[in-house]
């Protein structure tokens, strides 16, 4: 920093980058501006070469570094220090203590007006759609189909008012609900605890009552985790309280992530005042890709590796000379990911006692000793501490969900969080229209006189 040239005071730093004082201290608390040394206990002092640095990336951002957008928000803090928060409360408490429904309805600023489920002529229409995609769709396809099915269907498509966004967004969580539950009965998992016996005929077990429920989104009296959970296992599965509490604590905090790829172009699509469906399609293109959500089945091939006997050395070893290993740092925590943490000790980890004293997991067909000895072989290696992709696939290989249901329960938490930043966006119009710097060949200087028009003259 410069000692020459007058510091800044919050107020000047907000007039210099035309921000609120608000947004000030979440440049502070993203790293990426920094107090003055001689600021005191109630006010800040910054060096303006700083903050001019700051401003010019804004202005004109390096090619080679990731786009710096800042919106304000007051949805979520995403603190780099390791703390996530949702409407300035602790999103860690909020997994230990709350269910999904109620911090959606925190989100969303209100809960929606409808229940979370669907009428009977929409949930026909989810069930005709399950029947076309087959039982082999991926589900990052069937839920953008139920998404763009229930838009069909419904003549307030595009009705920006609070109400019919939060109505459209419960009905989008129960259309998806009934579209992954949907020929879905004979997919078992791979992980812990699964049997062939479970999933054996469980068609033709299903009562009119559990037949009636799937047509709806499961049955209304469950919670949001616990019908997840059915149509990532089956309604026949009964699983213990505890599985079902740890599903909704990932879905908490897998639920808004501040402004990431998915929110921002959901952000994009409703500030040009998309209706709430198209926005949250919008969202849901990035989600899935290998960067943002969709980490996850390549985290649990990993634990499946090691949960057959693979040593947990050799196969990070083998990743990592084959480039970066999935489950692991992240872009904005400096050190660790609550979000991984608070999954992790779901499971036991780092409390519960897996390895033996030569340091190697005493039960290799467990996945969640396959997970601890991964842990220890990564700081072995001085790795980065691991993300929530990471737990979120150890929570699904040590719980017996389905095949690549890391992904899934990452999109289906995330569309809260696609929905509240349309709501919080709507109040703006049309304010994303970044310019482009232009690198390619330079036009003809006599365009203007239409030379380049008339083409090559003839010879």
């Amino acid at each position: 920093m410069s000692e020459t040239t007058e510091r800044l005071s919050t107020e000047e730093v907000a007039r210099r980058l035309g921000v609120k004082r608000e947004t000030v201290y979440a440049y502070v608390s993203r790293g990426l501006l920094q107090r003055h040394p001689a600021s005191g206990p109630h006010h800040s002092e910054f060096d303006p070469d700083e903050v001019e640095r700051l401003a010019t990336r804004a202005r004109r951002p390096d090619r080679s570094s990731a786009l710096e957008v800042v919106v304000e928000t007051e949805l979520t803090l995403l603190e780099p220090e390791g703390r996530l928060s949702y409407r300035g409360r602790d999103a860690i408490e909020l997994a230990r203590f709350r269910g999904f429904e109620e911090v959606v309805s925190l989100l969303w600023g209100g809960a929606p007006p409808t229940p979370w489920e669907l009428g009977a002529e929409r949930a026909a229409a989810i069930e005709a759609l399950g029947g076309a995609l087959g039982p082999d769709a991926p589900d990052a396809d069937r839920i953008a189909a139920v998404v763009a099915v229930l838009a069909a269907r419904d003549p307030r498509r595009d009705a920006r008012d609070p109400d019919s966004v939060r109505r459209a967004g419960s009905e989008v969580f129960a259309g998806i609900l009934t579209a992954l539950g949907r020929d879905r009965s004979q997919a078992g998992p791979t992980g812990e605890g699964s049997t062939a016996k479970r999933r054996a005929g469980a068609a033709d077990r299903k009562s009119t009552a559990t037949r009636r429920a799937t047509a709806t989104g499961g049955d209304a009296s469950m919670n949001l985790a616990a019908r997840l959970w059915a149509a990532l296992t089956g309604p026949e599965t009964k699983p213990r309280p505890e599985q079902v509490a740890a599903l909704n604590a990932a879905l908490i905090l897998l639920a808004d992530h501040e402004l990431a790829a998915s929110t921002f172009a959901a952000r994009v699509a409703a500030s040009a005042w998309a209706g709430p469906y198209r926005v949250i399609l919008a969202g849901l293109g990035p989600l899935g890709g290998a960067l943002h959500g969709g980490a996850g089945p390549a985290v649990e091939a990993l634990l499946d590796e090691v949960a057959a006997g693979v040593d947990p050395g050799a196969a990070l070893d083998a990743r990592l000379a084959a480039g970066d290993v999935p489950g692991f740092g992240h872009r904005v925590y400096r050190d660790r990911d609550p979000r991984a943490d608070h999954l992790l000790e779901r499971l036991g980890i780092p409390t519960l006692v897996l390895l033996s004293p030569t340091g190697r997991q005493k039960d290799q067909g467990s996945h969640v000793a396959a997970a601890a000895a991964l842990l220890e072989a990564a700081a072995e290696r001085g790795m980065p501490a691991p993300n929530v992709d990471f737990a979120l696939a150890a929570l699904v290989r040590a719980h017996g969900l389905r095949d690549g249901a890391s992904p899934t329960i990452f999109t289906v938490a995330r569309i809260a969080g696609i929905v509240a930043h349309a709501l919080e966006e709507y109040g703006y119009r049309l304010r994303f229209r970044p310019r482009a710097s232009y690198v390619g060949p330079t036009p003809p200087t006599d365009w203007s006189r239409g030379e380049a028009r008339r083409g090559p003259r003839g010879g």
